[in-house]
């Protein structure tokens, strides 16, 4: 055998990568990488604005109810006030009323007396050592006078009752 067989030569590609292949894969790993870093920075940036809104509006919500809770509070001692007043013009009214109610019990008291008196001296018993002049009328206060006609009878007193301030009362009453 004597000679010698000559194989060509094939050149087997290596299994690397061309080099152009491996610069495409690292700019679009770099590529990757800065959007992945991008859209945390962006998501984050959203979670502060977010967070400052809530902080914000939590504020606004606290100045708002302080200023409810303020205006709650004069409207309150606005009507304590007027509650005090209108207890206070009660108490001055029905005081009113019970003078006048009382006043007007002893003119009462006072003309039932002097209208006895008028029927006992219109009959013919007469007691001597009576005077039925002004006893009457001088019991009464404040203006309830009997007054004394032509023939001496008495009629009955004024009234000085004030009729539209128990109007009043009795209207505060009614509501």
């Amino acid at each position: 055998m004597g000679e010698k067989v000559v194989l060509p030569k094939f050149e087997v590609q290596s299994e690397s990568v061309h080099p152009a292949i491996k610069a495409t894969g690292a700019a679009a790993a770099l590529l990757v990488s800065a959007m992945l870093i991008l859209g945390w920075a962006v998501w984050h940036r959203r979670g502060q604005q977010m967070a400052a809104e809530q902080r914000r509006d939590a504020i606004i919500a606290a100045r708002v109810a302080e200023a409810n809770a303020a205006i709650e509070a004069a409207k309150a001692k606005e009507a304590e006030a007027a509650a005090r007043v209108a207890a206070e013009q009660a108490k001055v009214a029905a005081a009113k009323a019970a003078a006048d109610a009382a006043a007007q019990a002893k003119a009462d008291k006072a003309s039932d007396k002097s209208t006895v008196v008028a029927d006992a001296s219109s009959g013919h018993r007469h007691s001597h050592g009576h005077h039925h002049g002004k006893a009457g009328a001088a019991k009464g206060k404040g203006g309830a006078v009997a007054s004394t006609d032509s023939d001496g009878k008495k009629s009955a007193p004024k009234s000085t009752r004030d009729n539209a301030a128990i109007d009043k009362l009795l209207a505060s009453f009614n509501k």
